[in-house]
C-alpha cells in the first residue's frame, strides 16, 4: 500500500495522487487529515524501536503499518476537527498534544517516506524567513538583506521576498534533481544544498529577478505546488516509492 497524506484544500496533493495512479502505483490510498480527525479506530503502539500504526477511517479503509510501503507526506498540522471535542479553554492544549501524537506516528511510518516529520513541521522543516534567507545564503543563493520590524505581522515572515512587479521563478528540488525551471548548475546545487540543510528532501524554492540581474532568493518551503514539476516529477516521485521493489 503507497498513502498521499494531505488536506482536502491541498490541490498539488491531490494532484500528484491522481497522477502516481495513472502511473500504476498501486494499491495508492489517499487519506485526508479531515478523514484522519475523524478515524473510529487508532492503534498506535511503540516497541523499542519498532512502531505499528493501524487507522480506521469514516469510510471503513483501514490503514495498516505492516502494508505500507512508501508515502508522499504533506500534512501540515491535524485537522482541528477533534480538538474541537475538548472544552473550549483546553483547545490549545489539545491541538499541542494532537501535533505531538501525529509527528510520533509519522516519524514511525515504514517504507519511503518522502517528507518525513521534523522538530519543526511535520512535512519537512518550517522556518521563519529570517532563517530562511540564512541557510539560503549558507547555500550559495543570493540573498538581499532581511530586516525585520516589531510591528511586522506574525504572518509576514511567511510571505515571500520577491518585490511587487518582479519576475518570479518556482522550482522544486527533489532526489538531487531540479523540476519547473532551467537555472544554472550553481543554481541548480545551491537549491540542493539548501535543501539538505534544512531536512527537506523535496524542497519548493522561489527566486526572483531584479531587471535582467541574477536571480536572487525569495523563500523556500516544503510544502510547494508539485504540479510545476510537471511528469517528470511524478515519474521521479514514482520510482522512489517503488525503489527496491520493482526489477
Amino acid at each position: 500500500m503507497y498513502l498521499v497524506l494531505c488536506s482536502a484544500s491541498d490541490f498539488s496533493g491531490l494532484w500528484v495522487c491522481d497522477g502516481l495512479r495513472q502511473l500504476g502505483i498501486a494499491p495508492l490510498e489517499l487519506v485526508l487529515a479531515e478523514s484522519l480527525a475523524c478515524a473510529s479506530l487508532w492503534e498506535h503502539r511503540l516497541q523499542g524501536s519498532r512502531t505499528h500504526l493501524k487507522i480506521t477511517l469514516p469510510d471503513g479503509r483501514t490503514v495498516c503499518s505492516s502494508r505500507i510501503r512508501g508515502v508522499i507526506n504533506r500534512l501540515l498540522a491535524p485537522a482541528p476537527g477533534a480538538a474541537y471535542r475538548a472544552a473550549e479553554s483546553d483547545r490549545e492544549y489539545a491541538q499541542a498534544e494532537l501535533h505531538a501524537f501525529y509527528l510520533s506516528w509519522l516519524k514511525g511510518l515504514p517504507g519511503r517516506v518522502v517528507n518525513p516529520p521534523t522538530a519543526v513541521g511535520l512535512s519537512g522543516s518550517w522556518y521563519h524567513a529570517s532563517e530562511w534567507v540564512s541557510r539560503a545564503s549558507r547555500a550559495g543563493l543570493t540573498v538581499r538583506p532581511y530586516r525585520q520590524s516589531s510591528h511586522d505581522a506574525p504572518e509576514d515572515s511567511f510571505r515571500p521576498l520577491a518585490p511587487e512587479g518582479a519576475a518570479r521563478l518556482s522550482l522544486i528540488t527533489f532526489g538531487g534533481q531540479l523540476f519547473g525551471g532551467s537555472v544554472s548548475a550553481a543554481i541548480g546545487c545551491a537549491c540542493a544544498r539548501l535543501a539538505r540543510e534544512a531536512q527537506a528532501e523535496l524542497l519548493g524554492v522561489e527566486l526572483y529577478r531584479e531587471g535582467a540581474g541574477a536571480w536572487i532568493f525569495a523563500g523556500a518551503t516544503p510544502q510547494p505546488d508539485l504540479s510545476i514539476g510537471g511528469t517528470p516529477l511524478l515519474q521521479c516521485l514514482a520510482r522512489e516509492l517503488t525503489q527496491g521493489e520493482r526489477p
